[in-house]
């Protein structure tokens, strides 16, 4: 059992520091739904609490879509946050109409932004694993994303999102959650088939996985890992060529015709990048 926590609170250690997700002295907002992940990774964090030099707060939204189970949650989480002596801010927020999953996912944002404004929260973090990356990339696969779509979740989002759980497993969470004596609550609509995700999680990635690639979890998010390195590549490409070809104007932005031409020019790999040809030989393109 040792061995198991030490493993794993390392882990994200590890990734915390390679990431540095956590500036010293500052207060940290934790997403707790009460399932698995996000009890595991508040557990993590109320470890690694002094060695990081961070004060911790726990959020909670109560969507009220699942009746007693969704109060249950909230009575759960507050009493987590209670046990661990950590402060736990919640709201109720019933979802309008319309995609259902993309309604409650804004109301949670718009909620951890208020509480991250009035309570001084440098960072909220999420619960999402490298099982969730996964799911994500094959889901936008197959609705056909590009380069940006399958770069997946980040580590770490200019909005102030961190994901400390985001190269671990599902399963190895829960290992050590048990090992560790830590209960959590299950959420009944992640078996509900009529989302999209959830029959990805519980048929399609399983059913790829037995047919074609036992690792295919490890592969999607590696994808993830190298279209986010693409995507960071071109942004500070582009922004590096904007400063000297682009300028504000009162309708929004001017580019210098003759310093694109210009640029171009002198780019011969950019020009064949933009232009979408793919087809160069090696030779071609040294």
């Amino acid at each position: 059992m040792a061995v198991l926590a030490v493993s794993l609170v390392d882990r994200v250690a590890e990734i915390l520091t390679r990431y540095n997700m956590l500036p010293p002295g500052t207060k940290i907002g934790v997403a707790v739904s009460g399932g698995a992940d996000s009890v595991v990774l508040l557990h993590v964090l109320r470890r690694l609490q002094e060695q990081f030099q961070i004060g911790l707060a726990v959020v909670h939204v109560n969507h009220q879509l699942r009746g007693e189970e969704s109060d249950g949650d909230e009575h759960f989480v507050c009493e987590l946050a209670q046990a661990l002596d950590v402060p736990v801010f919640c709201e109720s927020s019933v979802p309008p109409p319309g995609n259902l999953e993309e309604e409650a996912r804004s109301a949670r944002r718009a909620f951890f932004f208020r509480v991250r404004q009035r309570e001084g929260l440098a960072r909220i973090a999420l619960g999402h694993t490298r099982s969730d990356q996964a799911e994500t990339v094959l889901f936008r696969l197959l609705r056909g994303s590009g380069t940006a779509g399958l770069a997946g979740m980040r580590f770490v989002t200019s909005d102030g999102f961190i994901r400390p759980l985001l190269e671990l497993n599902r399963d190895d969470i829960r290992r050590w959650a048990r090992a560790e004596g830590i209960t959590w609550r299950e959420d009944s609509s992640n078996n509900d088939a009529r989302f999209t995700r959830n029959r990805i999680r519980s048929e399609t990635l399983p059913a790829l996985q037995k047919s074609y690639n036992s690792n295919l979890e490890a592969v999607l998010a590696n994808t993830a890992a190298v279209a986010a390195a693409e995507e960071e590549f071109w942004a500070r490409e582009v922004a590096a060529v904007a400063e000297s070809v682009v300028r504000p104007h009162r309708l929004g932005i001017q580019a210098d015709a003759d310093a694109v031409s210009r640029y171009v020019r002198r780019n011969r790999r950019t020009d064949k990048w933009l232009t979408g040809i793919r087809d160069y030989t090696p030779e071609q393109l040294a």
